[in-house]
């Protein structure tokens, strides 16, 4: 593949200098609202509040998401904190400036893409000096979860690592997730103010202690989106957040909707309507429950699974309520955007992790994916052990770093060699075929491993090699 990074121009900024770089950057009315960008002293290995990560490197540092200005060009760049310095590729190789902004908000995430495109919502990092727009990636490299620069034009994503520039045509965007589109709810969210009159077929929520109509609204507050109880014969509108209820002066109200609420029974619903994410990148979802001769919506953590509503200026918890549910297409929802969350072979399992069987010793087994030269392919890794492993090639191969399918509702079901419409994808060879995730029992562990979608065969790692299994299982989607 011929190389694309040659960017060219003039031009640099000092600290001072910040407010003049405007003129990259007021093109993209989105950096206003939810995120921004924040000069940092990478030497001093601070970051600012709610820094985005990235990934990690082969030793497993963390990486945060920045950016740089060199020679006239906006360029993403992976800020590692614990090393006080930060790397971006540019003209074929690494280069490390100290000079650089961090991204800082919340509602992020990760989607699989290729060969240049762009999802919806991709966040941009700025533009090259003539003026192309430069957006942020990541992919793994020799153990590493490593974050970069794609150019739509040259078709892949630009990584800096052990000194050079690498072209990876298969890859990862970072994606505004309030940009993605809206949550099919068979209705719309119609901005409103709390002293004001809700607007016309707003979805009713419940009722305060008194009787007093309640009605289902959202609002934005330090970077998330959050549930919120909106009572228009008070003119009041209030949220929850960090124990506390809040008042906010506007919200969004949900009108003309075919959603509805249904008892929650420790399942989410593959149709239940998401609300967005907390400071920690927990789910949230619509919900509402019975306290003190109310019936108050709020929101639904998706690890605890508990319902938090904003009651007495504090947020009461409650385990027994309902999940507010899309009835516009229920015939069509198949699958649901997966939560895959990096890891390292030091650490525990990430919360929420899809245990996925057991080693010949007994040893849990949690699902992982890995990228290794150019495939994207599942990993059986084990914290116990401290190890992650995959296979490629008739080998079984040890990885450093990966990244586990958190918080997903998925099952297994018997594979007899043919994909099942909701199969998860774990992603593609560098060849660009599909690769599915199955598992299957041998020498008395159950272990997951990859199923090609023209070989149609599982493999496992074992012992080393690459083990082909009759009598596995596939993962689909609920």
């Amino acid at each position: 593949m011929p190389h694309h990074g040659h960017y060219h121009g003039r031009g640099r900024w000092a600290p001072q200098e910040l407010p003049q770089k405007k003129q990259f950057f007021d093109l993209e009315p989105q950096y206003s609202t939810g995120y921004n960008w924040v000069h940092c002293a990478i030497n001093e290995g601070i970051l600012p509040l709610n820094a985005v990560l990235a990934g990690t490197d082969s030793d497993g540092s963390p990486i945060y998401v920045g950016r740089v200005n060199h020679d006239g060009n906006v360029l993403p760049a992976k800020v590692i904190p614990i090393r006080r310095v930060a790397y971006f590729s540019y003209n074929g190789i690494e280069i490390s400036d100290p000079n650089i902004e961090v991204l800082c908000g919340l509602n992020f995430t990760w989607i699989p893409s290729e060969k240049g495109l762009l999802p919806k919502g991709a966040v941009l990092s700025g533009y090259s000096s003539t003026g192309e727009p430069i957006y942020i990636g990541r992919a793994h490299h020799d153990g590493s979860l490593t974050p970069g620069k794609i150019n739509p034009k040259h078709g892949c994503l630009y990584i800096a690592y052990g000194g050079r520039e690498h072209a990876r045509p298969n890859y990862e965007v970072l994606v505004d997730a309030k940009k993605l589109g809206e949550p099919s709810v068979g209705g719309k969210w119609i901005p409103a103010k709390s002293n004001g009159p809700v607007p016309p077929g707003a979805l009713v929520a419940g009722n305060d202690s008194d009787g007093a109509t309640i009605y289902l609204g959202r609002v934005f507050r330090h970077g998330m989106t959050l549930p919120a109880k909106v009572s228009p014969c008070k003119r009041m509108c209030h949220t929850g957040d960090e124990g506390l209820e809040f008042e906010m002066a506007e919200y969004e109200a949900l009108c003309c909707s075919t959603a509805s609420w249904i008892p929650f029974h420790g399942v989410f619903p593959i149709n239940a309507v998401e609300c967005g994410r907390d400071r920690t990148g927990e789910k949230l979802y619509f919900g509402r429950g019975r306290y003190n001769g109310s019936l108050t919506p709020g929101k639904i953590l998706e690890w605890s699974k508990v319902l938090k509503i904003p009651f007495g200026w504090k947020e009461i918890p409650l385990r027994e309520f309902d999940i507010l549910v899309d009835n516009s297409n229920s015939s069509s929802c198949t699958v649901q955007l997966l939560d895959w969350t990096p890891g390292t072979n030091d650490s525990a399992a990430p919360k929420g992790a899809l245990l996925a069987g057991h080693d010949s010793d007994g040893a849990p087994i949690y699902l992982g994916r890995v990228m290794f030269e150019g495939n994207q392919l599942p990993a059986k890794v084990i914290p116990r052990k401290k190890l992650c492993h995959t296979c490629h090639q008739g080998k079984e191969l040890m990885m450093i770093s990966y990244e586990a399918l958190c918080n997903a509702r998925v099952s297994w079901i018997p594979f007899h060699g043919i994909i099942p419409p909701k199969a998860v994808l774990c992603g593609h060879t560098r060849w660009g075929e599909a690769v599915y995730i199955g598992r299957g029992p041998h020498k008395g562990s159950i272990t997951p491993g990859k199923i090609l979608e023209n070989e149609k065969v599982l493999k496992i790692p074992f012992e080393w090699n690459e083990l082909s299994i009759r009598g596995g299982e596939i993962l689909v989607h609920n």
